[in-house]
């Protein structure tokens, strides 16, 4: 393959996924990492990426302190997967029933969790940290929404930090967390620091916890610990999930439901 076609398949990529990782260029056009590495490093010295750690995210979305492997944005975010995520937010509304106590944290994922709640239930109590979440569930009148409290994270549309000690006293029936890795050895992991102690406090309230997450999600480790798999009720994603991570994951006991 031509340089410049490799820029353009970068590139392609890019505007399709939001971010473009290294080892996966690598092995999807047949190069050594020096090649990609130096494809990277000129895309990025002509304004057409930026360059983090292990790969590429455009140039308007950049690096945050809390997120040493690059942030994608959420508008970005909300654009990505919406099949799959459709899919497995039905899945998980029909494990719900009226009258529950439900959990949801931040995250595109999540606002597809919020909206599919909103449409299809008319009791429900909603606990969540997401500002976009109690907005769309505002909606339904039905729906009383208790908001975590804190300090506004704009970037998310989350309140966060030491507001949330209520939390510790609350029940709650499911809380549907969202991820952004989920490996077998590592367990279920995310990128933010700041939104980190509000799902832990969530997770731990929970009767049941449900994972949702796509399938580009597996088989990645990011840079916060969020749980293992042993604390997991469920674990729901996509049909894209390939047989040999879905066999890693079946092994650990955890259960998963593929929509």
């Amino acid at each position: 393959m031509l340089a410049k076609q490799r820029y353009n398949k970068i590139l392609e990529l890019l505007d399709k996924d939001g971010i473009v990782h290294t080892a996966e260029l690598v092995k999807l056009m047949g190069v050594s990492s020096e090649t990609v590495r130096k494809d990277l490093e000129y895309l990025d010295n002509q304004g057409r990426l930026s360059r983090v750690h292990g790969g590429a995210v455009p140039v308007d979305i950049g690096t945050t302190p809390d997120m040493p492997g690059g942030y994608i944005s959420l508008q970005i975010r909300n654009s990505q997967h919406l099949e799959q995520k459709s899919a497995i937010t039905a899945k998980a509304a029909s494990m719900v029933e009226e009258g529950q106590i439900i959990a949801l944290d931040y995250g595109s994922t999540s606002q597809m969790m919020a909206l599919t709640l909103k449409e299809r239930f008319h009791r429900l109590t909603v606990v969540t940290n997401s500002i976009q979440n109690a907005l769309i569930l505002a909606e339904n009148p039905g729906i009383t929404i208790i908001l975590t409290g804190g300090v506004l994270n704009r970037d998310e549309y989350t309140l966060v930090n030491d507001f949330s000690a209520t939390l510790e006293s609350i029940h709650i029936d499911i809380m549907f967390m969202t991820v952004t890795g989920i490996d077998p050895v590592v367990g279920c992991t995310d990128q933010r620091l700041s939104e980190i102690r509000i799902q832990n406090q969530l997770h731990q309230s929970a009767s049941r916890t449900i994972v949702l997450a796509d399938s580009s999600k597996f088989g990645k480790a990011s840079l916060i610990k969020i749980c293992p798999f042993e604390e997991i009720d469920t674990i729901i994603t996509d049909g894209g999930i390939t047989p040999l991570m879905e066999e890693k994951i079946r092994k650990t006991g955890t259960r998963l439901i593929i929509s």
